[in-house]
């Protein structure tokens, strides 16, 4: 093979590798923002970190391709179907004022 094949190979494996580690980093963080979800809305302070958890009681969203089809109209208009979602808890982490992270 020549180096411009292996290269490519390298590339995509590391590629690869990375996206499996943040998967499995997604897959933890999802777990622990669940953990704090538990605990109810509020502020939760560590060492570096804050954590805010927000309950929203009603979130709505429009299917903007049904409402286009509806109207006969282009998929920019919008008005007709609506689905709604309640009682969603977010987390939000962002980092401490005035600490350094060393990693």
């Amino acid at each position: 093979m020549s180096h411009a094949v292996n290269n490519t190979l390298e590339l995509v494996d590391r590629l690869g590798l990375i996206e499996d580690q943040i998967e499995q980093l997604r897959e933890q963080q999802e777990d622990l923002k669940n953990q704090l979800k538990l605990l109810g809305a509020g502020t939760y302070v560590g060492d570096l970190f804050t954590t805010t958890v927000k309950h929203t009681a009603e979130r709505k969203t429009v299917a903007w391709a049904k409402v286009a089809k509806e109207l006969n109209a282009p998929e920019e208009l919008v008005t007709k179907y609506t689905t709604v979602a309640k009682d969603i808890m977010s987390a939000e982490t962002n980092p401490r004022a005035n600490v350094q992270i060393v990693y």
